[in-house]
């Protein structure tokens, strides 16, 4: 497995968009509640945002992360990342590997810290993965997240975690 820096290249949307439309479907840890189009996506992860992916020996993608200042202007020194591992590859470090990676980017643009906005509760592998790289929880948001439809809802708490750099 490879890291690579693809900022969005040609031949890894269709994989990174079914990876992230894959997550979305799933409705336990992105907000979104619509499949993407991959309009939607190239707005979603612009070509001037720094994007890695995890691929494998084939050149396919594993997973990738998309690494961009949290906020504008006086905020803009915080980073924020979004992740995405396909489910055949959960556990076998790929998302250890992209936030190791994103880290290290993050230093080396010159970020001074990066905040996660909205890490479900539930979603405990993410969790113990981010405390293990120093993450703290900062916040927690009480019912901040639906899990579900909108149908047959389950709210569940989100945190706000943020790591100096």
């Amino acid at each position: 497995m490879q890291i690579r820096l693809a900022l969005i290249e040609e031949k890894y949307e269709a994989d990174c968009l079914a990876i992230f439309n894959e997550i979305v479907e799933e409705g336990l840890t992105f907000p979104m509640d619509k499949i993407f189009t991959l309009e939607d996506f190239r707005e979603k992860c612009p070509p001037h945002e720094t994007i890695w992916c995890a691929v494998d020996e084939n050149d396919r993608v594993l997973g990738f992360v998309h690494i961009h200042p949290n906020n504008v202007g006086r905020c803009s020194h915080i980073a924020n990342c979004g992740y995405s591992v396909a489910s055949k590859v959960r556990g076998k470090g790929v998302g250890r590997m992209l936030v190791a990676k994103s880290i290290e980017v993050a230093r080396e643009d010159g970020y001074r810290g990066m905040q996660f906005n909205a890490v479900v509760s539930t979603n405990v592998a993410a969790i113990a993965l981010y405390r293990s790289f120093g993450f703290e929880i900062i916040a927690t948001i009480p019912g901040g997240f639906r899990h579900g439809s909108a149908d047959d809802p389950r709210f569940v708490d989100m945190y706000i975690m943020y790591l100096a750099l």
